[in-house]
């Protein structure tokens, strides 16, 4: 019993993590957005980010392709890697309209 309410507890707060992060890009998307500039932004760290949030999905997708279990990490890996490259593509759209107005 404690074990299958553990289980349930941690798959809530898995699925959590998606909506918690929203939270921190939501704000860093309306910026870059609003003042159409990603100069001060550092695409390497976002790149580096890609990368980790790739790998994430991927052990999520062996997990449930093997085990059968772990749909919330399923979820949440992608929606990180949703959002990271949602971060990446406005960076990128934002730095090329600033290096053409130079």
């Amino acid at each position: 019993m404690l074990d299958s309410l553990l289980i349930h507890t941690a798959n809530i707060m898995q699925m959590c993590v998606p909506l918690m992060s929203l939270t921190g890009y939501v704000p860093q998307w309306r910026k870059l957005i609003q003042t159409r500039s990603a100069v001060d932004i550092s695409l390497r760290t976002w790149l580096v980010w890609t990368l980790s949030s790739v790998f994430a999905l991927f052990y999520a997708v062996i997990q449930w392709e093997i085990n059968h279990q772990g749909w919330p990490l399923l979820i949440s890996s992608s929606a990180t890697l949703l959002c990271v490259l949602t971060t990446v593509a406005l960076v990128v759209r934002y730095r090329s309209v600033a290096q053409k107005n130079k």
